[in-house]
This record gives structure tokens, C-alpha cells and sequence, in this order.
């Protein structure tokens, strides 16, 4: 393996690297000798498929792996061998190959160095100490939440007309062109009937419907609409309801505490007004982190890798152009907002990128680390405060990958924490819920 070093500035590397001649050979070998073991060809006994055939069949995906291996391979090998560790992924870029007639593979690996930092000025910053209050009104609104929760449905005898508000056993079908939308045949449902609800029209066409009669309601939809089934269609809604319903709430009383497993109504306002008194707490924590933060990356300017910066951007990308789409906009038009917003993303991107060197550099110098229990206590939390979708958070918590992941947000907490606890606490006002 050759290796060459380019150092475009103090953080970025280049490294050109050429495989030689007899590492490509093994490697292919080693592939097909594999595939021959395990693939079967019409006329050739398990394990007897000559070379060439292989080569006919299967020869341009053998070599894509091969080269797949080896770039990997060889881009671990040339950082352990040179020392370097990336902040970001590499960038490879893989000069025309083809191995079939040539045996050669020279690549490049572009990417940038975790800069050095030593965290200074942290120590002894001043913060407000936070008196912390929750409101009977707050308590009691909480108290409510917890009733609209329990609520259960009660089926309506006295009246054969859907109001607003109602739950309907309902069958709702779309038509465009007195032709059905969809091919899967209609089943009742139970719906709220509410504008909140319902979307693309169906709230109109059951609002006021008579059980047991068909209510019919057109209506157009732009070309840009966010339900792309709907976008630049005129449709017909039709739809049946069976069964009327209404939401009953829960009298607030020891019965209501007992179901919620407390002893008395007296116990359950002890205890919400002590969790609303906890979340108030860590609000204001988490505010007073963040302040001295601010000043931490302040007191301490970063050289900013690019790969690092550009990450996150990505990311951040991402997670507003889905934001849009689920609120409605349409593909391009969220598209097309992404690229209004790119200063302030980019701006963002760097300070997610900057805050993220220093609290790693501050927990490398304080030595701060998540032992294995932690680790697992905090997975065991996540898994079962995910509900429904337990079996889902434990697999994905499974994957070492985003064990580590979880590892390292911990310690950015714990980094952060740290810096809170050196902080000087001076009188403030009462902060809100």
C-alpha cells in the first residue's frame, strides 16, 4: 500500500492511496473461491462452477464488493498506521477501476481532524438560582389533561345527526370520476368529527349526516397538494355514518385518584403538583446550561471543521424539509423553503457543531466518562417509557453503533452538568413553570 499526504490546511488531510497489484488479486481470488462454494450452476455439481463462469455471471458485482472491501479496508489501515482520526465519515473518491482488465486501485480520502482544544474560563461562572413555583391554576389544568385522558365514549341514542365534536362510526370512500380512489374496499372506522381531525374535506361531509344515509361533498385540490393521491384531482367524498358517540369525562374525585393509583384525590394533587414542580426544575437547569455554555463557547473560539460543519447541516436539512412536508407543503415547496432558510441553518450548523467540540473537549479534560451500567440503565429507561413501541427502541438499541451514540450524548449531558455544578448560584426571580 502506498500512501500520500496532502494537508490543504491545519485540519483537512488528503490521502491518495494505491493498492498494489498482488492485495487485489488475493482479494478477488478469496471472493470468487467464496462464491463458488455457495452458489449453484445448471450442469456443475455444488462447489464445481469454473472460474470463467463465475466471472460471466457474476464477475461486475464480485469486483464492486472487492473494491468496496478494500477502499475500507485500506482507509482504516492508512489512519491507524498515520495516527490521524477523522471528525466526520471520509470523503472517498475512487479513480475509474476495472479490475477485470486491470489490477490496480488507487482512491483518495478526504476529511478533517477533531482539532485540539483546551477548555478555559469555565469554572466559577455565575448563574441565577432559579425559585421555582407551581400554581394551583397550573395543577389544576395538569389535573384536566389527566381527566381528557380518561375519558371514555358513550353511545348516542336520542339523535340520528352528526354534530360537531361527535365520534362516528363511519365508512368514508373517495370517487374521482365516479371511479373509486382506491381499491381496497371501505370498513367502518370510528372518527372525531372535528376540523382537528379530519382532513382533505372529509369533516365537511360527515359534519351534519344522517345515520344510515349517504352524504355526498366535492371538492378540488391544488396541484401542489401535500396528499399527492389528491394533488390536481377533483373528488368526490361519500361517505355512511352507523353509530353516533360522545367523549364523557371522568368526575374528579378519590374514585378518579384510586384509578390513577393514588389513595385519595388529596394524594394525586400531592403528586402532580410535585412533577410539575420536577419538570419546572429541569427547565430551568436546562436554561442555565445553556447560558453558560453560551459563554464557554464564547471565552473559547474553535477552528471549525468543514466535514463537521457540513454533517450537521445535513441533518438539519433534513429534519426541516420533513417538518414541512408532515405540516402540509408539498415536496418542492418544502424544498424551496430549506434554501430560504439557509443562512440561519448554516448558522446553527456551526454553532451545533462548535458546542459539540468543546463539551466533548471539556469531558475529555475532566476525565467524565458513562460507565456500561449507566449506559444500560439509560437504554432500560428509554425502552420502557417507548410504550407501543417497545420491541422497536430495544432492537434499535441494540446496534452498537447506536449504543455508542447514546454513550456519547450522555456525556455531553453529564460535561454539561459539571459545568452547572461550578457555577456560583446568585438570587434571582421566581421562575414560571
Amino acid at each position: 500500500m502506498n500512501v500520500n499526504i496532502e494537508e490543504p490546511n491545519s485540519l483537512r488531510r488528503k490521502l491518495t492511496i494505491e493498492v498494489e497489484p498482488d492485495e487485489i488479486k488475493h482479494e478477488l481470488d478469496r471472493a470468487f473461491n467464496e462464491l463458488k462454494r455457495g452458489v449453484v450452476l445448471k450442469g456443475f455439481r455444488p462447489g464445481r462452477a469454473p472460474r470463467n463462469l463465475l466471472e460471466r455471471f457474476f464477475g461486475e458485482q464480485v469486483r464492486g464488493e472487492v473494491v468496496q472491501k478494500l477502499v475500507k479496508e485500506y482507509t482504516d489501515k492508512a489512519l491507524e498506521e498515520h495516527n490521524l482520526k477523522p471528525v466526520a465519515a471520509p470523503e472517498i473518491v475512487t479513480e475509474q477501476t476495472d479490475l477485470q482488465k486491470d489490477l490496480s486501485l488507487k482512491f483518495s480520502a478526504t476529511f478533517d481532524l477533531r482539532p485540539k482544544i483546551e477548555v478555559k474560563d469555565y469554572e466559577g461562572l455565575k448563574v441565577p438560582e432559579s425559585k421555582v413555583e407551581v400554581s394551583d391554576n397550573e395543577v389544576e389544568e395538569a389535573i384536566e389533561r389527566f381527566r381528557e385522558r380518561q375519558a371514555t365514549l358513550k353511545k348516542i341514542e336520542d339523535r340520528t345527526v352528526v354534530e360537531d365534536g361527535d365520534y362516528a362510526l363511519a365508512s368514508v370512500e373517495a370517487f374521482v370520476d365516479g371511479k373509486p380512489l382506491s381499491s381496497t374496499r371501505p370498513e367502518d372506522r370510528l372518527v372525531e368529527v372535528s376540523e382537528r381531525a379530519l382532513a382533505h374535506g372529509v369533516y365537511e361531509v360527515l359534519k351534519g349526516a344522517e345515520l344510515g344515509k349517504q352524504m355526498k361533498a366535492s371538492k378540488t385540490y391544488p396541484a401542489d397538494y401535500s396528499h399527492k393521491d389528491l394533488a390536481g384531482k377533483t373528488i368526490e367524498w361519500r361517505a355512511t355514518a352507523k353509530e353516533i358517540y360522545r367523549r364523557e369525562l371522568p368526575t374528579v374525585d378519590d374514585d378518579f385518584a384510586k384509578d390513577l393509583g393514588d389513595e385519595n384525590l388529596e394524594a394525586f394533587r400531592t403528586r402532580v403538583r410535585g412533577e410539575l414542580l420536577a419538570h419546572a426544575k429541569q427547565e430551568a437547569n436546562a436554561r442555565a446550561r445553556q447560558g453558560l455554555l453560551d459563554i464557554v463557547i464564547e471565552r473559547n473560539p474553535v477552528e471549525l471543521p468543514e466535514s463537521l460543519v457540513a454533517r450537521e447541516l445535513s441533518a438539519m436539512e433534513a429534519e426541516l424539509h420533513q417538518t414541512l412536508e408532515a405540516g402540509g407543503l408539498s415536496h418542492e415547496n418544502a424544498s424551496e423553503r430549506v434554501k430560504q432558510n439557509a443562512d440561519d441553518l448554516k448558522a446553527r450548523a456551526e454553532k451545533r457543531a462548535r458546542t459539540g467540540l468543546i463539551v466533548d473537549a471539556l469531558a475529555e479534560q475532566e476525565k467524565i466518562e458513562i460507565n456500561d451500567e449507566e449506559l444500560g440503565e439509560r437504554v432500560a429507561a428509554i425502552v420502557t417509557q417507548s410504550g407501543r413501541n417497545r420491541d422497536r427502541a430495544a432492537e434499535f438499541y441494540r446496534s452498537p453503533e447506536n449504543r455508542e451514540a447514546l454513550r456519547q450524548s450522555m456525556r455531553r449531558e453529564k460535561a454539561l452538568d459539571f459545568i452547572l455544578s461550578r457555577a456560583k448560584r446568585e438570587d434571582a426571580a421566581t421562575e414560571p413553570k
